[in-house]
Formats: structure tokens, C-alpha cells, sequence
């Protein structure tokens, strides 16, 4: 009965998650948005769910890395149960047999010490006092997207990738080539197929104020002297100094 229980355990958590560039991504209906901090959730039945609570202002570009990966059957499986769930006709038709797959695009948030900056800045206050208030908030660090044929081949003309704040809550991803920008991708006109979730790790400066040192994935331990958790102050015994 117990190895009933695991197996079908495995089966449910995996309709849930993929394996994308040797990263754990979940698969859900909610709308995600590249750099945006909300929760996560996943209910009894293994279903992810992401509630958005911010999106941070970037005064400064944040630099991404952007892959364009083959489609493969557990891809293909997401792809169908979303357009099955819109009740819409597949536009992509995938065989395995045949050498050229369709594609889609990974895109992860490959700067991160200019991303914890810009969280870190004064015009983020207001975020940063909302993560402190907020237990177990996470940012979306990585999409696994399908993209209109018009934006992929321009993705694939650039030579670096961006992640900007064109509009207030408005989030774009400016493309670059040779230092020049080339032009700039609306993430919204694509399909998400699963997300990558990152957690804020913490630390104090010499005037014990905590603030944001490391973002790592959901799963990985924070480093050095960051924690996952801000510590409280320990209040003094008077009678013990």
C-alpha cells in the first residue's frame, strides 16, 4: 500500500512540476511575470498556484539569460493540457519522431546581485517592507515560454537580454546586439507553459537593519552569512548585565 501511496504521489507532483536547464519549474494556471514577488502555494491535490503581491520598480536593466530549447513529450503534454483547459485548437503540432521540433524559451533572471540591488534601492521601500511583513514570499525567477514566431526571431537575432521596467507594473524584455538595442519583447503576447520559483535570502549591515543579500531557488539553502528567515532581536535582561 505504501509504495501505491509514492507512486501515485509521483505521478500527480509530476503533472505538476518539469525539468527545464536542470531547474525544477512548476506548472500552473496562474499568471506569472518574470521578476514579479507574490506567493506560492501548492494545494492538497499538488496544484501550484502563484498569487502576485509586487512588482518591483527597475530603474536599471536586469540582465537575463534567454535559451531557446526542443520541444520533448513532457513540454508537449503541458503545452496540450493548456490549450485544453482554454478549450482551444493546438497551434503547434508536435511528433517525436521528426528532427525539427517546435521551440519555446527559458528565461531566468541572471544578475541577480543588479535585481537585489534595485530591490534594495529607496523607490523599493515600500516592497522590500512588504517582503519583511510577509512570510515565505517568492519571486518568479525563471519562464518557460512560448513565443510568437514574430518575437522569437528577434530574440534570436539578439546577443543579450534585459529585463526593464518600460511602464509602471510593466514589465519587457529589451533585446540587444553588439551593445545596441535592437528592439523589445512584450512577454504577454506569449504562452507560459511553468515558472521557476527564487527565495529572498537576508542579512544585517553594521547598524543591524536587515535588508535583501541573495536571491537562490526555492529549494537551495542560502549562503554565507544570508538567511532565510530575518531574526528577531533578543531582548536584554537588564538584571543579567
Amino acid at each position: 500500500m505504501k509504495r501505491l501511496t509514492v507512486f501515485l504521489f509521483a505521478i500527480c507532483f509530476g503533472c505538476h512540476t518539469a525539468k527545464i536547464t536542470n531547474e525544477k519549474y512548476r506548472v500552473s494556471d496562474s499568471v506569472t511575470e518574470l521578476g514579479s514577488i507574490g506567493i506560492a502555494n501548492t494545494g492538497l491535490n499538488f496544484e501550484n498556484s502563484f498569487a502576485t503581491r509586487a512588482f518591483p520598480k527597475l530603474e536599471n536593466p536586469v540582465r537575463l539569460d534567454v535559451k531557446t530549447l526542443p520541444f520533448n513529450k513532457d513540454i508537449n503534454d503541458i503545452y496540450l493540457s493548456k490549450v485544453n483547459t482554454r478549450q482551444e485548437e493546438p497551434k503547434i503540432k508536435y511528433v517525436d519522431s521528426l528532427p525539427n521540433k517546435p521551440v519555446y524559451v527559458s528565461l531566468s533572471i541572471l544578475d541577480v546581485h543588479s535585481y537585489v540591488k534595485e530591490l534594495n534601492s529607496e523607490y523599493n521601500k515600500e516592497t522590500v517592507t512588504l517582503l519583511k511583513n510577509t512570510a515565505h514570499a517568492s519571486v518568479i525567477n525563471g519562464l518557460a515560454i512560448l513565443l510568437p514566431e514574430e518575437s522569437l526571431n528577434k530574440l534570436k537575432e539578439a546577443d543579450a537580454y534585459y529585463l526593464i521596467n518600460n511602464l509602471d507594473n510593466k514589465y519587457s524584455v529589451a533585446l540587444y546586439k553588439n551593445g545596441n538595442r535592437l528592439d523589445i519583447i512584450d512577454l504577454k503576447q506569449g504562452t507560459t507553459l511553468a515558472y521557476n520559483l527564487g527565495k529572498f535570502c537576508w542579512t544585517e549591515n553594521d547598524r543591524h537593519q536587515w535588508y535583501i543579500g541573495d536571491i537562490v531557488n526555492d529549494n537551495t539553502n542560502c549562503l554565507g552569512n544570508t538567511s532565510e528567515k530575518i531574526k528577531k532581536k533578543e531582548d536584554v535582561n537588564l538584571f543579567k548585565m
